[in-house]
This record gives C-alpha cells, sequence and structure tokens, in this order.
C-alpha cells in the first residue's frame, strides 16, 4: 500500500461519529475529537515545559496521540461503555482486539511514522485531556439531551476527579485547557467549502488534523532528522487555521478577489488573537511562544511542510468528493489546481502521493 492511499484511508476518521447511539445537537467526529486533544496536548506541553526541568517532546507526545487514534479507521468508534463492559468481561479479549487491528495496520504504511508511546511523566495528564474533551462534547449535548448524557457526564466528571489528584500543577492548567477548549470548539461547527454541496463533510477541526497527520507524513518522507524542525511543524499544523475560530473561513479567493483585502485579513486575525489572548493572562503567557504559528503558519522552512500538507489536504477533500459522485465542476477545476501549485514546492516525495490520489479518485 502506498503512502497516498495510506492517507486516504485516513478519511475514514472524516465519518466515524461518536455519541452515534444518541441524539446530538453536535456531534464529533473521530477526526474533530482528536484535533482537539492534539491542540490541548500542545497546549500542555508548553505549559509542563515552562516548569519542569525535564522537557517533554512536543513530536513523540503528539505523534503518540495519533497513533492511539490509528486503530479506529478498522475499528470504528466503540463507545466507552461498551469497551467497558467488554475488558470487565474478558480484558484478554479486547487486548486481542487491538492487537489484531495494530497488526492488519501495520500494512499501512504511515502505521511506523507514528510508532511511539506517550512519555511516562506526560501520560496522565494526555488521558485527563482526552476525557476533557469527551466531557465538552457531553456537556454541549446534555443541555438539550439530559436523559441521555446524565450518566455519561457524572462518570466522566468522576474519572477526571480522579486523575486530577494525580496531576500538579493541574488547576492552573485545566483553567488554560477550558478556556481554549471552549474557542478551539467553534472549528467543529464550521464546515470548509461551505456554500457547496458536500458528499462528505470536513469541518475546520477535522481538516485541521489532517494537516498535522500529513506533515509530518511529509518530514518523515524528506528523509529530514531536524527534530526542532519537526516540532515547528507539528506547532505550524495544529495553530494553522485557529484564527478562523474567531474570523470564520474566509475563503481564498475572496481573500485575493480585491488587492490588499488579503493583508487586512491578516491584521484582523492578529488583532483578534491578541484580544482573546489578553483576556486570560495565564492562557497568553503560554502562548507567548506559539502565537507566531497561529499568525504566520507558513512561513520560514517550518511553512513550506505546513502550507503543502494544507494545499494536498484540500486536494484530498475534492478526490473524496468526485469519488463519491459529486458532479460539481468547482472540485474537479480545485483537485487540478491545486494538484499543480503542489509540485511548485519541489518535493521529490509529492509526485508518487499525487499519483496515489489520482489513481483512487479517477481510475478505481
Amino acid at each position: 500500500m502506498g503512502y497516498g492511499k495510506s492517507i486516504y484511508e485516513l478519511t475514514n476518521l472524516f465519518t466515524i461519529y461518536r455519541w452515534n447511539n444518541r441524539p446530538a445537537v453536535l456531534r464529533f467526529t473521530e477526526a474533530d475529537n482528536v484535533f482537539h486533544s492534539l491542540l490541548l496536548s500542545l497546549v500542555s506541553i508548553e505549559f509542563l515545559n515552562n516548569i519542569l526541568d525535564e522537557k517533554l517532546s512536543i513530536s513523540k507526545n503528539i505523534k503518540a496521540k495519533i497513533f492511539k487514534e490509528l486503530p479506529k479507521i478498522i475499528l470504528s468508534d466503540v463507545s466507552l461503555d461498551t469497551k467497558k463492559r467488554i475488558v470487565s468481561k474478558d480484558k484478554a479479549i479486547w487486548d486481542k482486539v487491538l492487537d489484531k487491528s495494530y497488526d492488519e495496520l501495520r500494512e499501512n504504511k504511515i502505521f511506523g511514522v507514528f510508532e511511539e508511546d506517550y512519555e511516562k511523566d506526560f501520560e496522565k495528564y494526555a488521558n485527563f485531556i482526552d476525557l476533557m474533551v469527551s466531557l465538552k462534547e457531553i456537556e454541549i449535548n446534555s443541555r438539550l439531551f439530559p436523559e441521555y448524557y446524565s450518566i455519561p457526564k457524572m462518570e466522566t466528571e468522576k474519572k477526571l476527579r480522579k486523575l486530577r489528584l494525580d496531576l500538579p500543577y493541574i488547576n492552573e492548567l485545566e483553567s488554560i485547557l477550558n478556556y481554549v477548549l471552549k474557542t478551539s470548539t467553534r472549528m467543529t461547527t464550521m464546515f470548509r467549502w461551505n456554500k457547496n454541496h458536500r458528499n462528505v463533510r470536513s469541518s475546520v477541526s477535522s481538516h485541521t488534523f489532517m494537516v498535522t497527520v500529513v506533515s509530518v507524513i511529509f518530514f518523515y518522507l524528506s528523509k529530514n532528522s531536524d527534530e526542532e524542525l519537526l516540532n515547528e511543524i507539528i506547532i505550524a499544523s495544529i495553530l494553522h487555521d485557529f484564527p478562523e475560530a474567531f474570523t470564520g473561513d474566509v475563503i481564498t479567493p475572496t481573500k485575493k478577489k480585491v488587492k490588499g483585502l488579503e493583508n487586512i485579513i491578516s491584521n484582523i486575525e492578529e488583532e483578534m488573537i491578541n484580544e482573546w489572548l489578553n483576556n486570560e493572562k495565564d492562557t497568553e503567557k503560554v502562548f507567548s511562544r506559539l502565537k507566531k504559528y497561529m499568525i504566520n503558519p507558513f512561513e520560514e522552512e517550518y511553512g513550506r511542510y505546513v502550507r503543502s500538507s494544507d494545499l494536498f489536504n484540500a486536494m484530498l477533500e475534492c478526490a473524496i468528493e468526485i469519488k463519491t459522485g459529486n458532479s460539481q465542476l468547482l472540485f474537479r477545476e480545485a483537485f487540478f489546481g491545486m494538484k499543480k501549485e503542489l509540485k511548485q514546492f519541489k518535493f521529490d516525495f509529492i509526485y508518487d502521493l499525487i499519483d496515489d490520489i489520482e489513481k483512487l479518485t479517477f481510475f478505481n
């Protein structure tokens, strides 16, 4: 299986909806959920690295989170309650299910790119973050459907209380994470290509998850070993669309409609980010180093990877629409336009990836 096909399979996470046995006013896909966990993990690592003597690795812990989610490409989403009951009846069976899933995934080329474990000092924080993101989904939906979410809400809050006892610095950190998550949740309610019919919808948050994954794959395929560059690529990937939580999704053709408009929008984004940070001083302190990656995600060497990944994933979204029978000419025109633009980045590996996606789209 080529890398292109492996990446294409990851888009299954666009169509795996969480809590799908309950009514919901806002339903996260698995891709949405992972994005929020990646964002809060990045913020947590930055916060802890300002305190701890032993620095946590951004790349190792972010890759570990992505690796943990890969079995869902095969398993779909097994609810926490169902999984808990399976484990209580026969933990060995559930372990075998996971092992078999990972065995199947080893045929997928991206498996080796992300095969990492959390650092010991970060694993409990990662578990706490996953529960925080789940609780956000539950809280939103419980306002309209309390009879379906009151028990999961109570159980999740109980698990969070238990984890808090073992986590240093959690009070200050949790306040920051709640502030960030409250804002990033807007990215799940924003859908890309908004004025056009979509067969497979992707939110800004699910797109950002894919950009992060593909940026890391691009770094791997470029045979680069600069760990600091990889960290910058990951940070900029996770944060590259965060300003849209404030401005909404202003599409590129609109930005370029009149000369000077793109610069004005960039200035507005920076103003809104600064206002958001100024309202929460602890968050502002954590973002002091991260802010430049929100405002200028496509700058310098890291920007080459992030921008090319951004374009590749937009092309991939077009490919899915074409493949599923969406006849709007827009998606074909955009597909071939982005294919041409991607080749200008002069990454040796990009040609094979484009070929893989083109074959899956038009010839399978």
